[in-house]
């Protein structure tokens, strides 16, 4: 798992990052909108070969939907997944952050609290203690 800095470390800003969702999000609902016209049975003329013709239109048009679908849903799992991303390296400096706050706090309790009539009792914490 990435922190915030290694990601940023590798290009990817917090505006990157923002941007780069939004130009996700806008290309899905342009290529969501972008579904070819239905074929008109009649497209290909009259004639028993242009009415075959015309069924073969529609069904190559069914496929060119499908495909145009399949990039709009990967288009929004792209999405869902920078994002998750940036989310588990911001968990991740959060609970790194309280990590370290809880140790100095820790640290600076014990290393305040001790006299030469009382010497203190605790442990310097490392990076096990939480």
């Amino acid at each position: 798992m990435f922190t915030a800095g290694e990601l940023r470390s590798f290009g990817f800003t917090e505006e990157l990052v923002d941007r780069i969702m939004r130009f996700l999000d806008t290309s899905a609902a342009d290529l969501s909108s972008s579904k070819p016209e239905s074929v008109v049975q009649t497209a290909f003329g009259g004639a028993p070969a242009s009415v075959t013709c015309s069924g073969h239109a529609g069904k190559a048009r069914q496929h060119v939907v499908d495909a145009i679908n399949d990039m709009v849903t990967g288009l929004h799992r792209y999405h869902s997944s920078l994002d998750g991303m940036r989310r588990r390296a911001l968990s991740v400096d959060d609970t790194s952050e309280a990590d370290i706050n809880r140790l100095i706090v820790r640290a600076e309790d014990c290393a305040a609290t001790p006299t030469v009539g009382s010497p203190s009792q605790c442990v310097a914490p490392t990076g096990g203690d939480s």
